[in-house]
This record gives C-alpha cells, sequence and structure tokens, in this order.
C-alpha cells in the first residue's frame, strides 16, 4: 500500500502510538506535501468562512450601496419593518443576511 505524504501525516496523526520513522523525501513530494495540506485546510475553512461572511454586519451605507438606494430610503425600511437594524459599539448596523434577502427573496440564506 502506498501512502503520498499528506495521508501517511494524516494517518499518523490519528494514531497517538505511531511509531518514529525515517524519511528520504524527493523535493516534488514535499512540494505535493505542501499543495495537499493547503488544499485540505482551504476545504475545511471555506464553509466557515462562507458563514461567517453571510452573517457580517454592515453599516447604513454599505446596505444603501448594496441595495441601489440612498440612505433615506434605507431608513425608510426601517420605519417599515422591511429591515431591523442593530447596535454594534453604539453604530447602527444591518445584517448582510437579511439585506442579501431583500435583494435576492428566494435565496435561504
Amino acid at each position: 500500500m502506498k501512502l503520498n505524504l499528506f495521508d501517511l501525516l494524516q494517518a499518523s496523526a490519528l494514531d497517538p502510538d505511531s511509531p518514529n520513522i525515517l524519511l528520504n523525501v524527493r523535493l516534488s513530494d514535499l512540494h505535493q506535501l505542501v499543495v495537499d495540506t493547503i488544499e485540505a485546510t482551504r476545504e475545511r475553512l471555506l464553509p466557515l468562512y462562507m458563514e461567517a461572511e453571510s452573517d457580517r454586519s454592515i453599516t447604513k451605507k454599505e446596505v444603501a450601496e448594496r441595495l441601489g438606494v440612498c440612505e433615506t430610503t434605507v431608513y425608510n425600511m426601517t420605519k417599515d419593518g422591511r429591515l431591523h437594524p442593530f447596535k454594534v459599539n453604539g453604530s447602527t448596523r444591518y445584517s448582510l443576511r437579511e439585506v442579501n434577502s431583500i435583494i435576492n427573496p428566494s435565496n435561504d440564506d
């Protein structure tokens, strides 16, 4: 059974009794280890980043820019209940997820 370096390291990390071994590694294999590690990290972190990005809060000005309206319209949308602002350190913020749901109502975000 032939394992690449990434798989070998993953397997040894899961086994606390894995033996110490001495390896001769070709530079190309080391390069592939770095590439595989970056890709595995990206696959793990991208969903977390996307979720955090959708939960981000934005300013009234950013809401107006995203909706293509003036800040007075954002105020009116808040007044009539279409937007629900909240305070962050005394600053009024809006949920990016809520704004995106106005832009694209069919989106479940």
